[in-house]
């Protein structure tokens, strides 16, 4: 376009010196000029159609550049918090780990032993349930749980998201995308989607939300149980939400 800009340019320069009257009386045929003159205005508004079109296009450029840019500082941005949550998620596995290498092997065997016995009540819990009948839900949530229930015993594996090892967040982000909603795979985003919902309000399939700075999410399977991806070395399990420091709850969708 910048092209023809130029030659449209070029066309009037070369045109200037003699006005269109004066270009009448020199000329020996005037029926053919008047001729020339009909073909010169048409060729004059396409000139002008091409001028347009380029001006035009010069402004969506603009807007595309633009938009660009503002695309190119979000992510920018959000790399820049992704590195942010790896960062605090790398000092708290550090700080577990330093925990954990100051106890001796009795109470190492004890901590254990407990983690399998709050395992096993709730698995024991949500068979009683299944007996029972299901728990009162419906739509996308119950939807999301039954995706999380399939994983059951699946092992945890950092930064997974399927199809046979999670995260907990990556367990969250497939269960509720089962079902067409999209989550960032991160429990720190994922607890600023959807609406909040009270402790006392929550039903199947709401992301509930652990620790301060909200590092672990799991799926609320009813009765105070969550399903959750929990840590290295561990399985998709149930458990009891008392048994973590609860931080609040979002109900995507």
């Amino acid at each position: 376009m910048r092209l023809q800009v130029g030659q449209v340019a070029l066309a009037q320069f070369q045109n200037r010196s003699l006005d269109t009257a004066a270009q009448l009386i020199v000329t020996s045929d005037a029926e053919g000029f008047l001729s020339q003159i009909s073909t010169v205005q048409k060729v004059s508004e396409n000139q002008n159609s091409v001028l347009q079109d380029y001006q035009q296009a010069q402004a969506n450029l603009a807007t595309l550049e633009h938009s660009a840019e503002a695309d190119l500082a979000a992510l920018a941005e959000k790399q820049k918090q992704l590195r942010s949550l790896k960062e605090a998620s790398d000092k708290k596995l550090a700080d577990a780990k330093n925990v954990l290498a100051k106890l001796d092997a009795t109470q190492r065997q004890r901590l254990a032993d407990e983690e399998n016995r709050a395992t096993a009540r709730a698995n024991a819990a949500a068979s009683r349930d299944a007996v029972r009948g299901p728990i009162n839900g419906s739509g996308k949530g119950v939807r999301a749980l039954a995706f999380a229930k399939a994983q059951l015993g699946e092992p945890y594996a950092r930064n997974a998201a399927g199809p046979s090892s999670w995260d907990c967040s990556g367990l969250t982000m497939k269960a509720w995308g089962s079902v067409g909603v999209s989550l960032p795979h991160s429990a720190g985003q994922q607890f600023n989607t959807g609406r909040p919902v009270a402790r006392s309000d929550l039903q199947l399939g709401d992301l509930v939300f652990f620790y301060s700075g909200i590092s672990h999410v799991g799926i609320y399977a009813g009765n105070g149980r969550v399903i959750h991806a929990p840590r290295p070395g561990k399985s998709v399990e149930y458990i009891k939400i008392s048994y973590m420091p609860y931080e609040g709850a979002r109900r995507p969708g």
